[in-house]
């Protein structure tokens, strides 16, 4: 069998669309639509089936996958003795999976890191589902993520950050000036963003109190928070610590430790599990890590006026 007609296979199953597998491949859509029905003439079965927008294995496909991946693995593994990863000539696109404090903490950096080693490289970021990312890195879909400890399954992770959170608010605000308790807290009308990575923690531990109340203003992005509080002092909210220091400095708020006990978020690296490309993947991880680790964080572009 063609060589170039397993690649498509492999491409085909890893990202589950015809489309996305020839983005990896750096084909059109056609010539992978063409190589599909070769494979499925010469394997006699149908391989795979558009259901629910993705294109899902039959059971042969499943059986054939892993002697499939593993044959092209061995081949890989060959050539890279012959043709090494350069990062001074690639022009791989990278796909990192952020969520939206990631990106505005740490895209700058990442993408400082890849093109100061790989000018020519591509980057492109996808959103963070927390639900959604074990399968997305086990499919290929993703090459790194960046995202909290607790993705299911066996995937290698590296901890970079631990998160801790803090109670902020306006200057403005009534209580300011004065110790406010967890039951008092309970009280206060605050903003919530559901989509953050420790919202679901820090629910838990609301709900577990007497005095809990539902969020006033249910948010989609961070970025919106100081607006909002400067504008409405009534409301309080609770961020992740090191975009409450960075707002604090340029905008009319303030920060307190929240009055509760609450477990740090701990962040992890994780990496693609699909077993090709582990020399690219290596050096990309140890880029993704300098540019967490090493260089500083951009919380304060969200800025405003004092």
């Amino acid at each position: 069998m063609d060589l170039n007609l397993v690649k498509i296979f492999v491409a085909i199953y890893e990202m589950k669309s015809l489309t996305a597998a020839a983005e990896r491949l750096y084909v059109t859509q056609s010539a992978v639509s063409q190589s599909l029905a070769k494979l499925r003439a010469a394997l006699q079965d149908e391989l795979f089936i558009r259901r629910g927008g993705v294109m899902a294995p039959t059971s042969f496909a499943t059986t054939a996958y892993p002697q499939f991946r593993e044959a092209l693995n061995a081949i890989e593994r060959v050539t890279r003795r012959v043709e090494p990863f350069d990062p001074q000539t690639t022009t791989r696109t990278f796909r990192i999976a952020l969520s939206e404090l990631g990106e505005v903490g740490w895209l700058a950096n990442i993408v400082f890191e890849v093109r100061r080693l790989a000018p020519d490289a591509h980057i492109e970021v996808v959103r963070l589902v927390t639900e959604n990312i074990a399968e997305q890195l086990r499919q290929g879909e993703v090459d790194i993520a960046i995202a909290p400890i607790g993705i299911p399954g066996d995937l290698e992770r590296t901890l970079v950050k631990k998160q801790a959170y803090q109670l902020i608010m306006s200057r403005e605000h009534p209580l300011v000036s004065e110790e406010i308790t967890t039951a008092r807290l309970m009280t206060l009308p605050r903003i919530a963003v559901p989509s953050d990575s420790g919202s679901d923690q820090l629910e838990s531990i609301q709900r577990g109190s007497a005095a809990y109340r539902e969020p006033a203003v249910v948010a989609q992005h961070f970025a919106s928070i100081p607006p909002i509080l400067r504008a409405q002092p009534d409301l309080v909210a609770i961020v992740p610590e090191s975009i409450g220091a960075a707002w604090e400095k340029t905008w009319p708020l303030v920060v307190q430790p929240l009055p509760y006990v609450m477990a740090p978020l701990e962040l992890s690296v994780y990496r693609r599990s699909t077993t090709h490309d582990q020399e690219i993947l290596d050096w990309l991880e140890q880029v993704v890590l300098r540019a967490i680790v090493a260089l500083p964080e951009h919380f304060e572009t969200i800025t405003g006026g004092k």
